[in-house]
């Protein structure tokens, strides 16, 4: 018997889209083995609007910098569902008519995609291009979407959490095509290695460490002053500069007068880094925090850009599982969890809790039986894990609301 094509269509802007989008795919395998063939792609650059997809990345990278713009320019697009739509429709309409084209030609059984505009792109491939292949949208903000993801053809929209399912709701996509099925991340993460034999495979000595993560494109803000503040409380600091070449030349720089500093550039070893360290500092992206989550280690946020990144700030804190800390503070912040062991492992069992052995096979079930054209269940409210059943009133009950200002630098 063949097997059954499964196309995960996503934009490679941070590293958050294409991390998700490859933990449903080794999901599938991982649970089906040998039934379905599956295939991750950067689908704008690989299928022919290369020149808008590099505009949207930059543009993207250029933000960063500036997250309270991101934050206003939610806020003003999630005023105007219907003008937001129209524009992203406009935009992107030549790319859903060539996408139809392409994959018309591959014959996926199934199309997930998992990007706000992808949403787009796919509701007017299908429904005005002849897309024959059935195509489900993964909402990749935890507890959180903006009117990006708010397109109603969409046939099915995946949400995380009862938090981002009554965004979308709010924003325009109809109750009965909605399905709330947790956050998904890749195998390496389900399952990691002891703390003790990924120190050894790193070659670091014992003590308490944190893993300091400044995202796929090394977005440094304050980088330097928190290794610092880090070290000179006595914390033992390994430091992922990403894609950021200089930051990782300063960084390694810096090593080389300071004991228990480690750097690495963009690396494939991020659940063997989450698992030699204690605790996490850097930015709030929904798929690395989810990732130090499924490895059971707190998240203490410096920064964060977009809304999406806000509502994980709160949830952090809602749930004992970190929280808001500022630059200047960070080594004070990570010394108070060394110094409280009993913190930590009450964060390690509610982290465990989340369940994301359960919410990744969950939700590539539900893919499963998209591809096999299998009718979808409805699960009832009270079913739900306890990531899924996150709502809007547990983030508004959440401390520590209100906004750190952190100046982004490189």
């Amino acid at each position: 018997m063949s097997r059954r094509a499964v196309f995960f269509a996503t934009i490679a802007a941070g590293g958050g889209h294409v991390a998700t989008a490859t933990a449903l795919s080794e999901a599938l395998h991982a649970g089906y083995e040998g039934e379905f063939e599956t295939r991750v792609s950067d689908v704008m650059a690989e299928f022919g609007a290369a020149e808008l997809d590099r505009r949207h990345k930059a543009q993207w990278k250029a933000l960063l910098a500036q997250p309270r713009l991101v934050r206003w320019g939610q806020k003003v697009m999630d005023l105007t569902p219907a003008v937001t739509r129209a524009s992203q429709g406009a935009l992107l309409d030549s790319f859903a008519r060539r996408i139809a084209k392409e994959l018309n030609e591959l014959a996926p059984d199934l199309v997930v995609a998992n990007h706000g505009w992808l949403a787009t792109v796919f509701a007017a491939a299908r429904g005005r291009y002849g897309l024959r292949a059935p195509v489900g949208v993964f909402a990749t903000e935890p507890f959180d979407a903006s009117a990006l993801w708010s397109e109603p053809r969409s046939e099915l929209v995946l949400a995380p959490s009862l938090a981002a399912a009554a965004d979308l709701a709010r924003l325009g996509v109809p109750d009965d095509r909605l399905r709330v099925v947790g956050y998904p991340v890749r195998q390496a993460f389900l399952h990691p290695s002891t703390r003790a034999a990924a120190r050894s495979e790193l070659g670091l000595a014992d003590g308490f460490t944190c893993l300091l993560s400044l995202g796929a494109e090394g977005v440094a803000g304050e980088a330097l002053v928190m290794v610092e503040r880090l070290l000179d409380s006595g914390v033992a600091v390994l430091a992922v500069a990403g894609r950021n070449a200089e930051l990782r030349s300063r960084l390694e720089a810096l090593a080389g007068t300071r004991a228990g500093l480690t750097v690495f550039g963009f690396t494939n070893e991020m659940a063997k880094l989450l698992s030699a360290a204690d605790v996490v500092v850097g930015k709030a992206g929904p798929a690395s925090t989810m990732e130090a989550l499924a490895v059971g280690r707190p998240v203490l946020v410096t920064a964060y850009a977009g809304l999406n990144e806000l509502a994980v700030v709160r949830f952090l804190a809602a749930h004992g599982l970190g929280g808001l800390t500022k630059v200047g503070e960070v080594g004070k912040a990570a010394t108070a969890w060394r110094d409280a062991p009993e913190r930590l492992a009450a964060a390690a069992r509610t982290a465990a809790a989340l369940d994301f052995p359960g919410m990744t096979a969950r939700a590539a079930a539900l893919i499963a039986a998209m591809a096999r054209g299998e009718a979808l269940p409805v699960a009832a409210p009270g079913a739900l894990g306890n990531f899924e059943s996150v709502s809007k009133a547990t983030l508004a009950a959440a401390p520590g609301r209100r906004a750190v200002q952190v100046h982004w630098r490189t």
